[in-house]
């Protein structure tokens, strides 16, 4: 049934893709809004959800009046622009010509913002800014001839590529998965840690094994259980006798991609073999740091549902996962595709062979922090981050005063995660600048574990922190 107010929530998306939408551009959106007599923006209008969700919502005979308008209030603005596109895709309608460019690839710059400091130097294909710019009223020159990609463009359009491949290869083993197959890979772009909690059967380990399957890299597996010690993990000094001397007999962890089986079935001293490696990449045996080889990503299960013989995981092993995600259980029309590729006489991920290199991969990872994010967005981020440890002081006092413990504050590292998991799912879906989409999409994942809470109760907080901080 068509929403009274979604087209409001629909030009709110538009002003809020590039960060806080200003009181001027606010007001007049409500002045056409009142136009198409439609309700004017409210608070609640300004949420995280996606064209795909707010697009049904619409009526019909205002969705020319609504896309117009969207494309009105983005202006030349491109991460407006896109989401104006997508709109249009959604309703079938002509997306609008893109604005003309004023001064050759420089306009990116210009319309993006300017590049944070930890990205000064490291894109050497965008030139200078000369002048004052546009912003200052000064009139360019149109350039002669098209403006070329850079080579950030074409690397990330070529990762894009790889990307897609190593999902199809992946979706031959794991059915009807493929949201789930996209954020483990968007992790470990990132350079992050991947917890698999679910039911077993429901295909955790095949997931990991097909993806270290698709990859050309190193696979490596350890099985948690009680009586595992550190050094099963990391490897230890062994004597030799025919040279007399000792000699460092590296442990499973000293591969590219680490399968992590029932982790919660070790004790928590074999758990914190894990912490260095997981967070500094090498790993520290009678005094002497062994360093990893990259790529590394621990990817690791869990079942939530069998506690007998297992151990709680300390905050410090859960805030190294950057995810925690969940299988969930197939649709009927994928549990029988899940029969069809199994039940034959060999399996599927044995004929499963690598599509990209190793090199390729590590590719995608030095390329992540290329990805450009505006300091709004940072800003935003942190304002989030901040509202949340706020609205859980109250909650956490609670829990202490009843003798309970509860979760920790969310900390830096948190906030790091999320915007690189951003930064990473932006440079997968083929963009070389993250939106506020990105961020929102990706909070679930990254917060979840931090907070002891669901998905949809991450989101419902980020709303009312969203609302308390428009009051």
């Amino acid at each position: 049934m068509p929403d009274p107010r979604a087209v409001g929530r629909v030009v709110a998306s538009v002003l809020r893709a590039s960060g806080a939408a200003t009181p001027g551009e606010v007001a007049r959106a409500n002045e056409a809004l009142a136009a198409v007599g439609r309700p004017p923006i409210e608070r609640a209008d300004f949420t995280g959800d996606t064209p795909e969700a707010l697009a049904p919502l619409v009526p019909v005979e205002l969705r020319a009046a609504a896309l117009e308008l969207a494309y009105v209030l983005a202006g030349d603005e491109p991460i407006r622009r896109r989401l104006a596109d997508a709109y249009a895709g959604l309703w079938r309608e002509e997306a609008e010509a893109p604005a003309p460019a004023r001064s050759g690839s420089r306009v990116v710059r210009w319309l993006i913002g300017r590049l944070p400091r930890h990205q000064a130097g490291s894109a050497p294909q965008e030139e200078t800014m000369e002048g004052n710019g546009p912003y200052r009223g000064d009139e360019v020159a149109q350039p002669s001839t098209p403006a070329e990609r850079t080579a950030l463009r074409q690397r990330v359009e070529r990762i894009h590529r790889e990307f897609l491949q190593v999902v199809e290869a992946v979706e031959r083993v794991i059915v009807g998965k493929r949201d789930v197959i996209e954020r483990v890979l968007m992790a470990m772009a990132a350079k992050g840690h991947v917890l698999l909690v679910d039911v077993p059967g429901v295909g955790k380990t095949q997931l990991c094994k097909a993806i270290a399957a698709s990859i050309d890299t190193r696979f490596g597996r350890i099985q948690f259980t009680p009586d595992l010690l550190p050094m099963d993990i990391t490897g230890a000094n062994v004597f030799d006798l025919r040279d007399k001397q000792f000699s460092f007999r590296p442990g499973p962890i000293f591969t590219h991609i680490l399968l992590a089986d029932e982790i919660n079935r070790a004790t928590p001293k074999t758990q914190s073999a894990l912490l260095e490696v997981m967070e500094e990449r090498c790993a520290t045996i009678d005094g002497t740091t062994h360093a990893l080889e990259e790529p590394f990503s621990v990817l690791a299960t869990m079942n939530p549902i069998d506690h007998q013989g297992t151990y709680q995981l300390p905050a410090a092993q859960i805030d190294r996962f950057m995810v925690m995600l969940e299988m969930g259980m197939p649709s009927p029309e994928d549990e029988v595709k899940v029969l069809d590729y199994h039940l034959g006489v060999e399996s599927p991920l044995a004929s499963l062979q690598p599509v990209i290199s190793r090199a390729a991969f590590v590719a995608w990872r030095e390329t992540v922090p290329l990805v450009h994010v505006t300091p709004e967005l940072k800003r935003a981020a942190v304002d989030y981050v901040n509202g949340l440890r706020r609205s859980g002081d109250e909650s956490t006092g609670r829990l202490a005063a009843g003798g309970a413990s509860g979760p920790s504050p969310l900390s830096p590292r948190a906030t790091l995660a999320w915007i690189r998991a951003s930064q990473a799912r932006a440079m997968l879906a083929g963009r070389e600048f993250v939106t506020m989409d990105d961020l929102l999409h990706v909070a679930p994942d990254v917060l979840r574990h931090r907070l002891w809470t669901d998905g949809a109760t991450v989101r419902e907080r980020l709303r009312l922190v969203a609302m308390g901080a428009a009051r």
